[in-house]
């Protein structure tokens, strides 16, 4: 009997693991995706819109999000399809040619899509808001480190570790 009640506590406590480790999963997936929540916030905070723009802006943003969500999946897909041809025997050049003109493609797609939005955020900005925008833009183009998952600045010298030695 008294085997039976630890394998009980044990099982409850496995149990109540297992839910823990799913809550903090799904929780930390909801954070990864509202990171660009974070940006929209900050740069409709930073730039001051009022009521109209803040409108606007949301309605660009969201346009925005879909057409770079949907470039990312095609270059996520175009990837794998890329990477999985390390498994086969043979490998036909013109077909990675094909699939990183692909990747390329979309690539280039989705930078023009972001600069296009950025364009149209900055004509949307009033003279005050101009002058904030370009420092934005600024700042973000010539950071001298990059950020690192938990905020810190780090200097570019340092972004990867260094190269091993055989």
């Amino acid at each position: 009997m008294k085997k039976n009640k630890l394998l009980y506590i044990l099982l409850a406590f496995l149990v109540l693991m297992n839910g823990f480790f799913l809550f903090q999963h799904f929780k930390s997936i909801r954070q990864d995706r509202s990171v660009g929540d974070r940006h929209s916030h900050f740069i409709a905070k930073q730039l001051n819109f009022d009521a109209e723009q803040l409108q606007e802006f949301k309605a660009m943003d969201k346009a925005h999000r879909s057409k770079i969500h949907s470039l990312v999946d095609n270059i996520r897909v175009s990837k794998e399809t890329l990477f999985n041809k390390l498994y086969t025997d043979t490998v036909d050049d013109s077909e990675l040619e094909a699939i990183t003109d692909q990747i390329a493609k979309n690539e280039k797609a989705k930078d023009l899509e972001t600069f296009r939005f950025f364009k149209a955020l900055g004509e949307m900005c009033n003279e005050d808001q101009k002058k904030r925008f370009k420092s934005i833009v600024e700042d973000a183009l010539h950071r001298n480190g990059r950020r690192n998952k938990k905020g810190l600045s780090r200097p570019r010298d340092q972004h990867r570790p260094p190269p091993l030695k055989y």
